[in-house]
């Protein structure tokens, strides 16, 4: 599914399920056989497993060892410590919070957001959406072409609204039938498409046509940007101060939010 879709169909999300499945069969039987076989979360090897596996196939930057940021051993520790089995399995919306935020003492405070979303999603495929750089990207597409209203994009950041915002766009789009899992494959690629898209404009004279809703840096580096800064206010700071400098003409996802009254 190479071409950009400007409203999805029934059929879109279908073919692109398939695309996925062919793409990532290994990748998806692996993680599907994984969390199987440990879906509690009380044992920290059996937790250690889940999340190394998750770090290193979504690349979400979670270090092995440093002394200045959280570690996976320490990210381990805490979700045992979470005791999140329940919560898991009726779906807990501030769950994605309470995993994604973790505190060492002499370390700086991490919001490992997308991880956490994946971690859940994992766990529960029906009552969680994944967020990454490429559903942001996405997302955004959505806003600018017509078929999602608009939205903050500081929204994304908090799981509740995040997980509104894509029940939106399944029912915008008529897509009610689908799982949250069909509709991340579907945003998972086009979101790719999207990326490389925006990453050969990169390479090109700044005289280019303009680039709307551009997102930072290599494919990865919105979950390197979303696990490496203690707060959404801090990433949006950085990813403000890469497209400024960029000089392209931007319309934010965000540019016709109206607040209801």
């Amino acid at each position: 599914m190479d071409e950009i879709l400007t409203k999805p169909s029934v059929d879109d999300i279908r073919r692109a399920g398939a695309d996925f499945d062919s793409e990532n069969e290994v990748l998806e039987e692996a993680l599907g056989e994984l969390f199987r076989q440990y879906p509690h979360n009380t044992r920290p090897a059996q937790v250690l497993l889940k999340v190394t596996a998750l770090n290193a196939m979504y690349s979400t930057q979670i270090p092995l060892y440093s002394t200045r940021i959280p570690t996976l051993f320490e990210l381990v520790d805490h979700i045992v410590a979470l005791d999140i089995d329940s919560r898991l399995e009726r779906g807990d919306e501030g769950l994605v919070f309470d995993i994604a935020k973790i505190e060492v003492p002499s370390k700086a405070i991490r919001f490992n957001y997308s991880f956490a979303t994946k971690y859940c999603s994992w766990h529960n495929r029906n009552a969680y959406p994944i967020f990454d750089s490429r559903v942001y990207e996405y997302l955004c597409h959505a806003v600018n072409h017509g078929f999602l209203d608009s939205f903050r994009q500081k929204d994304l950041w908090v799981y509740a609204k995040f997980k509104a915002v894509i029940e939106q766009f399944q029912e915008r789009n008529g897509l009610g039938e689908f799982t949250f899992k069909d509709i991340d494959k579907f945003l998972y690629l086009q979101g790719g498409v999207l990326v490389r898209r925006r990453e050969k404009k990169e390479r090109e004279p700044i005289q280019a046509e303009p680039i709307l809703v551009p997102v930072p840096g290599q494919p990865g580096e919105m979950e390197w940007s979303i696990e490496n800064f203690a707060t959404p206010e801090a990433a949006e700071t950085s990813r403000k101060k890469f497209t400024d400098s960029a000089g392209w003409t931007t319309k934010p996802a965000d540019a016709d939010f109206k607040e209801e009254s």
